[in-house]
């Protein structure tokens, strides 16, 4: 089950009652109830004023952003805070980015601080709380008996059955194998009938939800956090989350992206496709197909001049001179318009046929969605925004084919997160950012900047508690050239990478800033190593890791998903290189548009955008490497600006402070002055990043 409700309790704990200590400091002291609980308790002053710092904020109703480094316990910092308010009263919503960390919040976390608390059980009610699409839609189930595919599917078969258990949540995370048509049994806000509903009072999504209205500490992932508050910029009571008196954003260095996407409009060539595969897959309606086909043929030329970019990413002026935007402007309005006919009809059948009517009903709301977002992206106007197209290779079917994205993307969130976030809360309760990477040359004026942060806020960074000089080394190879393109670059730094491995014995990450160089260097490293290469993209993230973990002494190459939230402790992994430093791809739209803002406010693209954002992403990746008190280990970045350009100091600067060496010889002694194996393990714990 992935949620805690009153009904799942742990079982009563032998140890004493605890009783509530009046301060953070006495919860944290020697003699506090986590050191009873905790075998081998250590206070860490770190995590100490984290977690001051997070209570004081929500005492003041102010702003808090906090950088707690690896091995702080920031996860305990910002629930100790968030259960006392709880006892006040207050209700704190927790958004994580990943899966796994809400996971481990619901599933570990929580239960180990609330056994820390008096009559908790009858004072805190936890709850995860996830998105629309993650619950089985029982009246989607339904209508799935006309559509002609999924009936012949034998995997649908096996989802009605695990549908029809008693002890069913209808969560797919609770899915026991994969499905790929799950899409088609959730339900949609369009589709949704709610309270019209005949499954309203035994929904899944809903019951949830009815949940979250009792519980006064809520998980849930960023993603619904910024769909909530663009519901409730038009309504504000519309929202999916109830009302809040705190926020904690964990791995709030991700804020950003999802915003963007939250707030942006995305338009795929496959999305009127898909739509008309419903209507043509239903059984028992009789629409014209000749018509639904002429719809299609129309709406896919709309993108084919898209497709004749040499470009993966461009805006939309790259590939539109003035007459074919004309031309195209023409066929996205005769696109919208034969959607509008197509709703029309829709729902004109839906009337004479009341076994299809509610499916119906649903479909035509999802065309007016579809028709009212693509007249966003190509005509709404907006001076905050930018239209571009990305190209995605996919292969479906073992067939190679090629989808066009277009995108309405704002420049700034930081605007639409004054309305939607800042002003909503001020003088009524906290908004606290935290991450193991959330700074910028040790402050944080690169995400007051970027999200709008208001002036107010209390600031935090605490470093690691770790002993980094003894326990790390950071080599960069002085003799490299800088970077260059992959095919040129690889050869120069496949040499220096073989170099290290070899003299670790392989058990190392490998992290990439682009995946043709991940390509490249894999290639001519697979037949020169006597270790087992693991590629990104050959298995599931999850499989490759444990794959990873089982040999020993393996590498792993790995591109932007294992730079962060990926946990190897002990000597299974003993070394991390990272490629080059992680600055933004310059000529993608976004970093291009956003760059070029900062230009016409007088400001200095490179180092109030670039190098910051590079600054958090090179934390992150040198971050895999110690995880405990007990590591060892080298970070080899194959970068020479590091040292040789006036920006590589600041980078340095702000790095964990390990020892250095730019010359192979200190690598060695590094290496070899402790002998004595670290203690092995392969356990993995949930990434404080």
């Amino acid at each position: 089950m992935s949620i805690l409700s009153r009904r799942e309790k742990e079982k009563p704990s032998k140890r004493k009652k605890p009783t509530m200590p009046d301060t953070l400091e006495a919860f944290f002291g020697m003699e506090g109830p986590l050191a009873q609980l905790l075998p081998d308790y250590e206070l860490r002053g770190e995590q100490l004023r984290v977690s001051e710092a997070i209570e004081q904020a929500m005492e003041e109703g102010k702003p808090c952003l906090a950088e707690a480094g690896t091995g702080v316990g920031k996860t305990l910092a910002y629930l100790i805070p968030a259960v006392r308010a709880a006892y006040k009263g207050k209700r704190t919503v927790i958004s994580t980015h990943t899966i796994n960390l809400q996971n481990q919040l619901i599933q570990k976390d929580i239960p180990l601080v609330l056994s820390l608390f008096p009559d908790s059980e009858e004072r805190v009610f936890p709850i995860l709380l996830k998105g629309r699409g993650n619950y089985l839609c029982k009246q989607e189930l339904d209508n799935a008996h006309n559509d002609i595919f999924l009936m012949t599917d034998p995997s649908f078969h096996r989802v009605e059955q695990w549908a029809r258990k008693d002890e069913c949540t209808g969560d797919l995370g609770d899915l026991p194998f994969s499905y790929a048509n799950w899409y088609e049994l959730t339900s949609t806000p369009e589709t949704c009938r709610g309270q019209e509903c005949r499954y309203y009072n035994s929904c899944f999504y809903y019951k949830v939800r009815f949940e979250a209205m009792e519980s006064n500490l809520i998980v849930v992932n960023h993603a619904l956090f910024m769909s909530d508050l663009a519901l409730r910029l038009s309504d504000p009571n519309a929202g999916i989350l109830p009302n809040y008196d705190h926020v904690v954003f964990d791995e709030a260095h991700h804020l950003e992206d999802v915003a963007t996407r939250t707030f942006g409009t995305e338009f795929t060539s496959r999305r009127i496709a898909l739509l008309l595969d419903r209507l043509r897959h239903m059984r028992g309606l009789d629409l014209d197909k000749t018509r639904l086909q002429t719809i299609e043929d129309t709406a896919s030329r709309m993108f084919v001049p898209f497709q004749q970019s040499p470009k993966s990413e461009f805006y939309f002026d790259e590939v539109l001179e003035t007459e074919t935007r004309s031309a195209l402007e023409n066929q996205t309005s005769i696109t919208c318009n034969s959607i509008s006919e197509l709703e029309k009809d829709i729902l004109e059948v839906a009337k004479q046929d009341e076994t299809l009517r509610e499916r119906l009903e649903g479909i035509a709301r999802l065309c007016g969605r579809a028709r009212e977002e693509l007249h966003q992206i190509f005509f709404q106007q907006d001076e905050n925004a930018i239209r571009w197209a990305e190209v995605v290779h996919q292969t479906r079917s073992g067939k190679k084919e090629s989808r066009i994205h277009l995108h309405l993307t704002p420049i700034s969130v930081a605007k639409v997160l004054d309305t939607a976030l800042w002003q909503r809360m001020e003088g009524r309760g906290c908004v606290t950012m935290i991450s193991a990477t959330l700074s910028n040359s040790g402050g944080f004026s690169f995400l007051r900047k970027r999200l709008g942060v208001p002036e107010n806020a209390i600031e935090c960074v605490e470093g690691s508690p770790f002993d980094f000089k003894s326990q790390a080394m950071l080599y960069v190879p002085g003799h490299l050239p800088a970077p260059a393109p992959a095919a040129e670059y690889a050869e120069q730094i496949v040499k220096e990478i073989e170099r290290v491995l070899l003299l670790t014995e392989g058990r190392a990450f490998l992290l990439f800033t682009s995946r043709a160089m991940l390509n490249t260097v894999y290639d001519q490293l697979k037949d020169r190593l006597p270790f087992p290469l693991f590629r990104q993209g050959d298995l599931p993230p999850n499989r490759l890791l444990d794959n990873f973990r089982a040999s020993g002494n393996g590498c792993l190459l790995g591109a932007q998903t294992f730079w962060e939230g990926v946990d190897v402790q002990g000597e299974a992994l003993s070394c991390v290189i990272i490629d080059r430093l992680p600055f933004a791809v310059p000529d993608s739209p976004i970093t291009k548009a956003r760059s070029q803002a900062i230009v016409d406010e007088g400001g200095d693209w490179f180092n109030d955008y670039s190098v910051p954002q590079a600054q958090i992403r090179l934390k992150q990746g040198f971050g895999r490497l110690i995880r405990t008190r007990t590591d060892h280990g080298i970070v080899c970045i194959l970068d020479s600006r590091l040292i040789r350009k006036g920006y590589g100091a600041e980078f340095v600067r702000y790095l964990p402070q390990a020892s250095r060496a730019s010359k192979w010889a200190g690598v060695e002694r590094f290496w070899n002055r402790d002998s004595a194996p670290k203690q092995a393990t392969t356990e993995s714990a949930e990434s404080e990043d």
